[in-house]
């Protein structure tokens, strides 16, 4: 075999590889993600207790990019919140399934608080995976901010996965 028969056959396979463990995922993988989330359902009722108390079920959608692979996915939400709006006090709990480009799924139960007007803290863990994601572990925090009413929150996500071994 000639040397540029061989130089051709050993780049194109460490090319075939390199491509091939772009999309292998590590464990413990570092995540970062950047977001904006939309309401799309809101319902709510007054607890009656105080002045601006509700609790509310609401349905959100998120986009979300990882700064750190550029990955690109989108997400969907159902969230509790018991809030005062008078104070802006209160908190919320929920779950968001999370639906990757090539259909795999990620499901991750959430609670936060807040911690200012407009203003949101919180922690996630992934409770459940399809595809890629099957059976990974993971959790982190996330800290949400209100652009104002009507207009949607900016996220910050950060976190880690561990993916089983093979």
């Amino acid at each position: 075999m000639s040397w540029i028969k061989k130089i051709t056959l050993i780049s194109f396979i460490v090319f075939a590889f390199s491509v091939l463990m772009l999309d292998c995922a590590l464990a413990g993988e570092k995540i970062k993600l950047h977001g904006s989330s939309f309401i799309t359902e809101w319902q709510q009722m007054e607890v009656g207790d105080t002045e601006g108390h509700v609790m509310a079920v609401y349905k959100s959608k998120q986009i979300y990019i990882n700064e750190i692979n550029n990955e690109k996915f989108t997400s969907n939400e159902v969230s509790t919140m018991d809030i005062n709006f008078k104070t802006g006090q209160g908190s919320l709990k929920g779950y968001g399934i999370s639906e990757f480009v090539n259909g795999d799924k990620t499901t991750r139960r959430f609670e936060g608080k807040s911690v200012g007007k407009g203003h949101w803290k919180g922690t996630w863990t992934i409770i459940k995976g399809t595809g890629k994601y099957e059976g990974v572990k993971g959790g982190g925090t996330w800290d949400s901010y209100s652009m104002g009413q009507g207009k949607p929150e900016y996220t910050e996500v950060e976190g880690e996965m561990e993916f089983p071994s093979e």
